[in-house]
């Protein structure tokens, strides 16, 4: 494992260990959420997406976990894990209900097209979540994901995904 892995792996670690540790029950909450859509210029062009995230609520606007990635073509298998920290907004004044998101996070992607590479992840994003009930809502969600991914068919530094999902 080379070092730059190893550093994205510690720090997802951490992140995480964080999330569950550092919280006062009072407080604390867990959301899990599945989504799917499109992610663009992997090293096989555009894929399908299949997202999950787990969100450790640590404030009323603030929550810390894990997302994992995993995006499949023909020829193309990658997946990728990272910790997250995403702040919620209010925004049920402009569409009732509704809550804005921003998030970011450090992580390491692998992907399987033609040789295989892993490499460190940035995912940096913006989401809407829209409730249907009191423990559900839908979601969309714009991940720019940034890296540095070379296989032999291609490398690849920005991939911009889209995903819908349902956050319960």
């Amino acid at each position: 494992m080379s070092l730059k892995t190893r550093t994205a792996f510690c720090v997802v670690a951490l992140t995480f260990v964080l999330s569950v540790v550092g919280t006062s029950t009072a407080v604390a909450q867990w959301n899990l959420g599945i989504s799917g859509g499109l992610l663009g210029n992997t090293p096989d062009g555009t894929a399908f997406a299949l997202n999950t995230d787990a969100e450790h609520v640590v404030g009323p606007h603030f929550s810390l976990g894990p997302l994992a990635q995993l995006a499949l073509t023909g020829n193309l298998f990658q997946i990728g894990l990272s910790g997250q920290a995403k702040y919620s907004i209010d925004t049920s004044r402009l569409l009732t209900g509704t809550r804005m998101n921003v998030q970011g996070g450090i992580g390491f992607v692998h992907a399987n097209f033609l040789t295989a590479d892993t490499s460190w992840l940035i995912p940096l994003g913006v989401g809407l979540d829209y409730p249907l009930g009191s423990r559900i809502a839908l979601t969309a969600t714009f991940l720019l994901n940034l890296s540095d991914l070379n296989t032999s068919g291609g490398s690849t530094t920005v991939m911009p995904g889209f995903t819908v999902g349902v956050r319960f």
